[in-house]
């Protein structure tokens, strides 16, 4: 057996050579895998790459719970503020005109102030040359049930129901 290792010496360490050639390179490729993956977890990790990664997770879940705590009282507040801005002011209609042929101009009014649900006021101002007056009327749903509105009133409210 030692003659046959001794004939074929020759392969044997060519074939060794070979191996250690193959080793070597399979080397260099890890060490280079390796040093990218370095680069990718020091990116990762940013400035902190000293601070246990544990930590850092802790750190990074205590702030995502308090964005997450913010963003549901952000959301509270919207929702209580949809509920109070029905009840707000948003349409309003206004006429001006002319109820005395004898003066001259348009200057009385009527404006009527709504919410969401047709609910609010409307205000008439007349101007006459003994003095001007002002009268209040409530509206529901777009009507005025208490008391009966003038044309201008009417279509004060109509304008204010349309915008």
């Amino acid at each position: 057996m030692s003659h046959t290792i001794q004939e074929n010496i020759h392969f044997i360490v060519f074939g060794f050579l070979i191996f250690s050639v193959l080793l070597f390179v399979l080397a260099v490729v890890a060490i280079c895998k390796a040093s990218k993956l370095k680069k990718r977890v020091n990116m990762f990790m940013g400035d902190k790459s000293g601070e246990d990664f544990e930590e850092m997770l802790k750190g990074y879940i205590k702030q995502s719970n308090a964005i997450e705590e913010r963003q549901n009282r952000i959301l509270n507040t919207i929702n209580l503020l949809q509920n109070q801005i029905k009840f707000c002011i948003q349409k309003v209609g206004i006429i001006r005109y002319n109820p005395f042929a004898d003066v001259g101009g348009d200057l009385c009014y009527a404006i009527a102030l709504l919410n969401e649900n047709n609910d609010g006021v409307v205000l008439n101002s007349v101007y006459s040359r003994d003095g001007c007056y002002t009268y209040a009327k409530p509206i529901e749903s777009g009507k005025c049930v208490k008391y009966k509105l003038s044309e201008e009133e009417e279509k004060a409210v109509l304008d204010a129901m349309k915008s």
